[in-house]
């Protein structure tokens, strides 16, 4: 669990250096496979050295249904999210809040990072995450 404590604080840093940062948002491209298929996690890579192929699939199938419909594909892949998270609530996998980093490591969908959190908000960032780690910036968000 080191090396997850060691790229968070990594990412984490990224993360402030790019908030603090003037520089404006990159130009917006327009989504291809070129462009989106292949990335490489690092952390992933080292534990999982097949993870490219891993991201590769997954970004296959979210390209289709994004391509054949950009609603279709935000309502199976949240559909998605929910039946996985009962399935792990159901299966004492998911306690609390505090078991969701441990999920999305081992489910491989990325480095959350709880950033600040209150009664009824909580902000989050997920490095390295499976749906947009390295994909350029398209005008709307590819993590649903």
């Amino acid at each position: 669990m080191e090396d997850v404590d060691i790229s968070i604080e990594k990412w984490r840093e990224i993360y402030k250096a790019e908030v603090k940062s003037k520089k404006k948002h990159r130009k917006e491209v327009k989504l291809t496979p070129e462009n989106y298929f292949d990335s490489v996690r690092p952390f992933f890579m080292k534990i999982s050295p097949e993870d490219k192929e891993y991201v590769r699939t997954f970004r296959m199938i979210s390209y289709g249904m994004l391509r054949y419909s950009p609603s279709l594909r935000t309502l199976i892949l949240r559909g998605a999210g929910y039946n996985l998270a009962w399935r792990l609530v159901e299966t004492g996998e998911i306690k609390s809040i505090d078991d969701l980093p441990k999920v999305f490591l081992n489910q491989k969908i990325g480095l959350l990072d709880i950033i600040d959190e209150s009664f009824s908000r909580m902000k989050v960032n997920i490095y390295e995450c499976i749906s947009c780690y390295q994909a350029p910036p398209i005008g709307r968000t590819l993590c649903d």
